[in-house]
């Protein structure tokens, strides 16, 4: 692993062409090796091998080497995102006359949904950050990319809740138009931030924070650290103040201006992406929690789930689960342990990876059940079995069938439209 970090700093972390495509240049190279690099470079000059071709071909050794050295280090989180997402399929259950133990814990599934903010910063963090810095990519290229990534879903099924409006003769351009632009949870009711499939709130978000990224990663850890530091009190102070003044204030649509404030406004939720960013520099810096943290940190997330309906809503729906959920995300990239093992096994990859798809279709699936299982008068295990396999199976068979060739296409076609 140190040989090739060696390699990566030596040679360079990434090798563009100047303007006309004729030289190649390494930044941030190693003082010495890098000197190495210039000297074997410039002994090429005059030859007939094209400078392009060493330039894609050291592309590939370097993209080669970063991939056998971390992708082992990152597998878990893919498996984790199936986990993250059950979290939210169990608070949407509704599970009559369960153990109320049960039932608290899986009301507060939510939480998955910050994890998934926390999970975006590290990601993009580790993905683009250094194609940003390096100026390798453009902000039109890098939004057009991540959008690529949401859209093929995200439209798929907005697509079938405005049929089923216009069936229904309840279809609303205004909430359709802002849905489809990722602009509904800008609105502070939940007729619009929860418009066609309510689910897709969270995509509004990550857009703003997609945008967000591009500046952002350009602070360096203080002034990352301010930033993050200042919103966090500008939400610690907007749910002090928004608990004693209108706890309960519904301002528009059926939930609580606390509820939008908190829970679906991208700016507040920002704190957890910015979160995840600062977790990726302190992973780059090699700094790991002990093994033992990890079960630890399954225990702590748990019994603050049980404990959430205790706590007020302004900050039971911002700040409460963000160390918990903090200490989860990052016990688990420690490398080696139990955890990781299990969540990097080939199966959990694949529901992992059709995670977005469950998390999109989940919902919906399960209102079909669930009048299905009160027609047929089932117990609560045979509903939550028969949600749990209906929801992942064809999740797993969307996300083989649609949702991965979709998106490998746009982006693609985006990657040519930009060469």
């Amino acid at each position: 692993m140190r040989a090739i970090g060696l390699v990566r700093r030596c040679i360079a972390r990434k090798l563009t062409a100047d303007d006309d495509g004729t030289r190649l240049h390494a930044r941030d190279s190693h003082p010495v090796l890098g000197e190495k690099l210039l000297v074997w470079r410039s002994g090429l000059h005059g030859h007939t091998i094209p400078q392009r071709m060493l330039h894609f071909g050291f592309e590939a050794l370097i993209g080669s080497i970063e991939t056998m050295a971390t992708i082992s280090k990152l597998n878990q989180l893919t498996g984790l995102r199936y986990f993250a997402a059950l979290l939210v399929f169990f608070s949407h259950l509704e599970l009559d006359g369960s153990h109320e133990l049960l039932r608290d814990v899986f009301n507060s599934g939510y939480v998955g949904v910050s994890f998934f903010f926390l999970l975006s910063g590290f990601v993009l963090s580790y993905s683009y950050s250094e194609m940003i810095l390096n100026h390798n990519i453009t902000f039109l290229k890098y939004i057009l990319l991540r959008l690529a990534r949401l859209t093929p879903l995200h439209f798929l099924t907005a697509a079938l809740f405005i049929f089923y409006s216009i069936y229904k003769s309840n279809f609303v351009f205004l909430k359709a138009i802002l849905n489809l632009s990722y602009l509904q949870s800008w609105v502070p009711s939940s007729t619009y931030y929860f418009s066609l499939n309510a689910l897709s709130w969270s995509l509004s978000n990550e857009v703003f924070f997609y945008i967000c990224f591009f500046p952002l990663v350009f602070l360096e850890q203080k002034k990352l650290l301010k930033f993050f530091g200042f919103l966090l009190l500008v939400v610690f102070f907007s749910a002090i103040f928004v608990e004693i003044l209108y706890p309960s204030r519904i301002v528009f649509g059926a939930n609580t201006f606390a509820h939008w404030l908190f829970y679906i406004f991208p700016p507040f939720r920002l704190l957890e992406f910015i979160v995840g960013m600062l977790l990726f520099r302190v992973w780059q810096g090699n700094y790991r929690l002990p093994r033992s943290i990890t079960p630890l940190s399954y225990t702590l997330l748990l019994v603050a789930m049980y404990f959430a309906k205790e706590v007020p809503e302004s900050f039971r729906m911002s700040l409460y689960f963000l160390p918990f959920i903090t200490l989860f995300f990052y016990s688990h990239l420690t490398e080696g342990s139990f955890a990781c093992r299990i969540f990097s096994t080939k199966l959990l990859i694949l529901l992992g990876n059709s995670s977005f798809a469950l998390y999109l279709i989940h919902q919906p699936l399960i209102g079909v059940i669930r009048s299905l299982a009160r027609y047929l008068d089932v117990s609560n295990f045979i509903y939550f079995v028969l949600c749990l396999l209906t929801v992942t199976i064809l999740s797993i068979v969307t996300y083989i069938l649609y949702e991965r060739k979709s998106e490998l296409f746009l982006k693609s076609y985006i990657s040519k439209k930009f060469e």
